[in-house]
């Protein structure tokens, strides 16, 4: 045992590398089921050649091979755990290795170079870290979980640390040539994110190899020629119609084809597609012969009837910009809303109206209930082109000002093309609209099926109480199409059958879980930065987290790290999106779009020559490149200086059967520290939150735990169906 003056100085030196690492690098999971303690193997070979080019490559860089390895491991970490600040384990002694490069800019020798002194310095210090006070200290708060093997040090030291400890480990051995084992639970990790950390590992080594001053933020992290490929196949869904033919063409066709065809309908009325067309034409003739057109905003304030619908229709035969915004709306932020929107005249209601000549007297507005009063047949003199903006919508958002996003014609066109092709929807079905008309999705439910001899039906506001008033007004209007928020989705697929509906359309947030139905479930994915659609994936059985699928007609989607280059498959990245259904940016804020609306490294055409970047954590999860959602890159929170994803404290919550639904916020106190509290819908009243507790406490480390867990009989949302968090009630 070392003298106590070297023991301290040990102890300092491990305080002193390890300082403000409170984290844990992990490689991200792919499911959370129970730990069995199982691994599984992937193995793959090094060729001799390659093999003979690194031992050439260290030893003329004057690197030690086990260095080089752990460097090439460490960048596979980083990637994959999208931190640059990572700590691992080193061979079977289990030595901490915290790895934080000074820059991207940073060549991997000399990042190589650092690894390499500090596991010579830290092989001196080692005996603190398995005494129990450096073990206490760095690793029980579970610090590592994962681990490096390359048996240089050939177990001349015990660790504390067990493999059954670990969620994944890689071996490299020389005993036959250079062999890569890497060691995973599949309670944890598909075996897809497994092949893919090997691809990496072994990707980095031949970049090394042919580049020996390769630069941290030029290693890619596919092959050239797999990188061609998947940009190539980004170009499979191409999908060819007139841009010249407007919305409004193709809906006059549509008149011609079924006049007589219920068109629009609400709990009151219904009208034909002739009626629609004859009464949207006069109003559209009003509006030009008013000044309202090509250019202008026409804002949207209403009650949950058919004439929301009507409204749209007008507004887009005059050339005039769809503007929907939600009644439930704040005075003080409808009035940003008008103000950002630049809008020229506003459609309300009786009921609606005194609200609007009250609180927004400098705008111009015309009640909707009025219009027979417009006796003269005006003609329609406007009409806009492919490039001019068919609606405008904000985002939505409970904190902060909303932002304005305005979409083109063509796009619009692109999105409803896709909408009714992937459902196969026809003359025969009936779309009920029970989304908010803020909601950017409400645009998915009101354009496409107009265009097919369809009909959209307006759900009233007494209907969309409850699962269960949603299935009985469907029941009685023959609703086959709808669209759930993910506020309600859950409830109505675990509670209602629904007989006669066709498709459920979720999306919104993450998906998780199956019910089989008679009525096929989609998860759909599209931010309204990108027309609302942009991927869709079919819902057959049981999944962890359901994927969102691949990038719809005309569009292109890239998951790219923080060097925006392409990830592999299994690796996360953050989401961007190309193609036709960009948006124009946001509205008065140029700062935002800078960072947002990008020019796209894999432009090829008009279409893809800007990108947007969603700020969404996502990741291929197959060779067909479908898509899987995990967050936001900004959903990570720190409580005292440990990064803690509350998307996974909520997963867990949700596992118990118990439990509706589940939403973990990040407060502070009084006196500045954070904490986390959980509020629970259960199915039953009497559940009790103390249950919640006991098993968090069964599968989360303590800084992921709440302080506080309250039982609510139902989620505050906002009007677009989303968890209000700032609704919450206070937990004392």
């Amino acid at each position: 045992m070392p003298d106590n003056k070297h023991y301290e100085k040990a102890k300092t030196y491990w305080n002193n590398l390890l300082r403000d690492y409170t984290s844990m690098a992990r490689f991200p999971n792919d499911y959370f089921k129970d730990d069995t303690g199982k691994f599984s193997m992937i193995q793959k070979e090094i060729k001799k050649a390659t093999y003979s080019s690194l031992l050439s490559f260290c030893d003329s860089n004057k690197l030690s091979l086990d260095s080089v390895l752990d460097t090439v491991f460490a960048i596979v970490l980083q990637r994959f755990s999208c931190e640059d600040d990572i700590v691992f384990a080193k061979n079977k002694i289990h030595l901490p290795i915290r790895v934080n490069p000074s820059s991207r800019d940073m060549r991997f020798t000399d990042l190589a170079r650092d690894i390499m002194r500090q596991t010579s310095d830290s092989m001196e210090y080692y005996y603190y870290m398995i005494s129990s006070e450096g073990h206490l200290n760095s690793l029980n708060d579970k610090l590592i979980n994962t681990a490096f093997y390359f048996d240089v040090f050939a177990d001349r030291c015990s660790s504390t640390i067990k493999e059954k400890d670990l969620d994944l480990y890689m071996k490299v051995s020389l005993t036959k040539g250079m062999s890569i084992k890497l060691m995973y639970k599949p309670s944890y990790y598909d075996k897809v994110t497994a092949r893919s950390i090997i691809y990496l590992f072994k990707h980095i080594i031949n970049q090394i190899i042919a580049k020996p001053k390769i630069r941290l933020r030029d290693i890619k992290n596919i092959k050239d020629v797999h990188k061609d490929i998947y940009i190539g196949s980004q170009r499979d869904n191409k999908f060819s119609f007139d841009r010249n033919l407007s919305y409004i063409d193709l809906f006059r066709d549509q008149v011609r084809r079924t006049p007589d065809k219920i068109a629009v309908s609400d709990e009151f009325s219904s009208m034909t597609y002739k009626e629609v067309d004859e009464l949207t034409d006069k109003v559209a003739g009003y509006f030009n012969h008013i000044g309202i057109g090509v250019g202008s905003t026409v804002a949207v304030l209403q009650v949950r009837t058919k004439n929301v619908v009507l409204a749209a229709i007008s507004i887009l035969k005059s050339g005039a910009i769809f503007f929907p915004i939600d009644r439930t709306n704040p005075d003080e932020r409808v009035g940003y809303l008008l103000e950002d929107g630049e809008v020229d005249l506003v459609l309300t209601c009786r009921e609606l109206g005194p609200r609007v000549k009250e609180k927004h007297s400098k705008y111009k507005y015309l009640n909707l209930d009025h219009w027979d009063r417009i006796e003269k047949q005006y003609e329609i003199s406007q009409k806009s082109g492919p490039k001019d903006i068919a609606y405008r919508i904000s985002t939505s958002g409970t904190t902060g000002r909303p932002k304005c996003i305005s979409i083109r014609q063509e796009s619009l066109m692109n999105m409803c093309h896709f909408a009714i092709d992937y459902i196969g929807a026809n003359e025969n079905d009936v779309c009920g609209i029970y989304l908010s008309f803020s909601f950017d999705a409400i645009v998915k439910q009101i354009f496409p099926y107009l265009l097919i001899g369809a009909s959209v039906d307006v759900l009233p506001e007494e209907s969309r109480k409850n699962e269960y008033t949603v299935e009985d007004y469907c029941k009685k209007k023959g609703v086959t199409i709808l669209a759930l928020p993910a506020i309600l989705r859950k409830l109505f697929v675990n509670n209602c059958p629904c007989d006669g509906l066709k498709v459920l359309q979720v999306g919104g947030d993450k998906f998780k879980g199956y019910t089989n139905r008679n009525y096929k479930i989609y998860n759909e994915y599209g931010p309204a930065e990108f027309t609302v659609l942009c991927s869709q994936f079919y819902v057959d059985k049981y999944y962890e987290l359901v994927p969102v699928g691949r990038p719809i007609y005309n569009t292109e989607a890239y998951i790219l790290d923080k060097n925006s280059n392409l990830c592999a498959v299994g690796m996360p990245g953050e989401l961007c999106l190309s193609g036709i259904q960009i948006s124009e940016g946001y509205s008065n804020r140029p700062e935002l779009n800078e960072g947002s609306f990008v020019c796209n490294p894999f432009a090829h055409d008009d279409d893809t020559r800007l990108m947007y970047r969603t700020g969404d954590l996502a990741k291929i999860i197959d060779e067909s490149g479908n898509i899987a959602v995990l967050g936001r890159m900004d959903s990570q929170i720190k409580i005292n200086g440990i990064r803690i994803e509350l998307f996974e404290i909520e997963n867990m919550i949700n596992m118990l059967a118990e439990v509706k639904n589940a939403v973990v916020v990040a407060k502070e106190d009084q006196n500045g520290d954070k904490y986390l509290d959980a509020y629970i819908v259960a199915y039953d009243k009497s559940f009790d939150g103390s249950r919640v507790l006991d098993f968090l406490k069964q599968n989360l480390p303590p800084h992921m735990i709440p302080r506080h867990i309250l039982s609510l009989e139902s989620m505050p949302v906002t009007p677009i169906g989303k968890v209000d968090k700032k609704a919450l009630p206070p937990i004392y």
